[in-house]
């Protein structure tokens, strides 16, 4: 699922530039054989780190609004399953976001030994240091095991929650048709 909710914008990124090299080549004769148009590598991290970490935030948003608007029985109905739908989206990009964020272009080093001899609140004012503490609160195995067991149970229990919620079937479906029955 990861590559479907991630790929997206790097997609349409592509279809731009090609459309764009086409339209260079078509009305000015432009060789567009190669990589004249920059580093398309760093574009495409950047458009990833940035679409996966608006997808957090978004689902951060969506439980902040569905808590504070005070909802009325039906409304919230109709709004908890989308809630949910998009943090079970935001768990799943919340690694590749963070990676990208803080180890996507480590150079090497150990965290642990550059900060050791340094004071709390010289770790606490430190980048580098958040950097390895997010990475290291997210980044590690036990987090990644309980990601493991979530997404079946939620993939098992999605036709369950139709009987709760019907729009939790528009959910399996559209999971289906986008995904593939095979995943």
């Amino acid at each position: 699922n990861q590559l479907f909710f991630m790929v997206g914008p790097i997609q349409l990124y592509s279809i731009f530039t090609g459309f764009k090299a086409y339209i260079n080549y078509a009305f000015y004769g432009q060789d567009v054989g190669g990589w004249s148009g920059g580093d398309l590598t760093a574009m495409s991290i950047a458009l990833a780190k940035y679409w996966t970490t608006a997808i957090i935030f978004v689902a951060i948003a969506c439980w902040i609004y569905l808590a504070a608007s005070d909802p009325s029985d039906e409304e919230f109905q109709s709004r908890l399953p989308g809630c949910i739908t998009l943090t079970m989206i935001a768990m799943d990009v919340l690694h590749p976001c963070v990676y990208l964020w803080t180890l996507g272009k480590k150079e090497g080093g150990d965290f642990e030994a550059a900060f050791k001899d340094k004071a709390v609140w010289q770790k606490l004012r430190s980048y580098d240091w958040w950097k390895s503490a997010i990475a290291s609160l997210v980044l590690n195995e036990t987090l990644t095991n309980l990601f493991k067991l979530i997404a079946p149970v939620y993939t098992l229990g999605l036709p369950i929650l139709v009987y709760y919620n019907a729009f939790f079937g528009v959910n399996g479906g559209f999971m289906l048709v986008s995904v593939g029955a095979g995943h």
